[in-house]
């Protein structure tokens, strides 16, 4: 259903806009900016799709950048940037850390707080090419706001990945998203998600119409490349997998060449420290720092460890 089909009470009702790929007219934008103004509450989730064409139309005055985020504090790589800055609300309650995936950034407009905040070593790829070059600004970035419309609420998240499934269970994204659905539910009838301005892989037709010129031959390895490929773009079952898979070969060639008596001897075994238990104790000594902070140091200093941990295992 479109959005100019649905009978909106803004007083008991909420609508998500999630992942926007088509651009909202201007009689939609001005729907949703009465609905707004009249005392609702409108999440928009947007990074690098059609959300300011809504934001505009409504007359927000925030914006989302549309520029990806790169932060060297990150996990695996700069592009999945752990978020620690939050400020206290009702959307950030229990949430001390943030996994984020290819993140937009928020350009906060008048009427408009910021929540959650990159990194001071985060800035904004502009060009795309991976790396901080001369003019490109240093966070820290806004990935999550609200801003006063009229009577309303506007929550704005520049980073939609962090609801998926596969991002829910990394450090406290479920938390944040429990607290997103309690928020904008709270007090309300009824939550319409909006699924009219999503561009849609419809993978039936798309095969239908590459396989029919392909033998039987083919398809069957076609469609396992293909799932392989999905997996591998949309979770992170494929690098577990093959992260698993060299550590057992090593493992393994660790432990013939220890029976063979040309390996390295075995080391005691790291005493990693217990992260909860000693942000604690910490935050105890140390109250006025931030607890996201605390546990992003410790799992830093952890995660660096291990590294050199298996670095030393590799050159011995």
């Amino acid at each position: 259903m479109g959005l100019s089909e649905l009978a909106l009470d803004p007083a008991t009702d909420a609508v998500a806009i999630v992942g926007p790929s088509d651009d909202f007219s201007e009689s939609e934008g001005q729907l949703i900016g009465a609905f707004l103004r009249a005392g609702s509450v409108v999440l928009v989730a947007d990074d690098f799709g059609s959300g300011n064409s809504l934001l505009e139309s409504v007359g927000a005055a925030s914006r989302f950048s549309g520029k990806l985020v790169i932060d060297l504090s990150f996990e695996k790589k700069p592009q999945f940037p752990v978020c620690y800055d939050l400020r206290v609300d009702d959307l950030t309650r229990n949430v001390s850390l943030l996994q984020l995936n290819y993140p937009s950034s928020i350009t906060l407009g008048a009427g408009a707080s910021g929540l959650a905040f990159t990194s001071s070593a985060s800035w904004l790829d502009n060009n795309g090419n991976g790396l901080q070059d001369y003019g490109e600004p240093w966070g820290p970035f806004p990935v999550i706001a609200k801003e006063q419309v009229g009577q309303g609420t506007l929550v704005l998240l520049s980073d939609p990945s962090v609801l998926i499934n596969g991002m829910r269970e990394l450090l406290d994204n479920a938390r944040f998203a429990d607290n997103l659905v309690s928020y904008i539910s709270s007090s309300r009838t009824g939550v319409f998600f909006d699924e009219s301005h999503r561009t849609y892989f419809d993978p039936v037709t798309v095969t239908t119409v590459f396989t029919g010129s392909v033998s039987n031959h083919w398809k069957g390895a076609i469609l396992v490349t293909a799932t392989l490929l999905t997996l591998w773009a949309v979770t992170d079952f494929v690098d577990r997998a093959f992260a698993w898979t060299v550590g057992a070969f090593r493992r393994m060639w660790s432990y013939i060449s220890r029976r063979l008596g040309f390996g390295p001897k075995e080391e005691p075994t790291r005493q990693e420290v217990d992260i909860d238990a000693l942000t604690e104790e910490v935050r105890r000594a140390h109250p006025e720092w931030r607890e996201g902070l605390i546990r992003h140091v410790l799992k830093e200093r952890r995660r660096h460890g291990r590294f050199l941990d298996r670095s030393r295992e590799r050159s011995g």
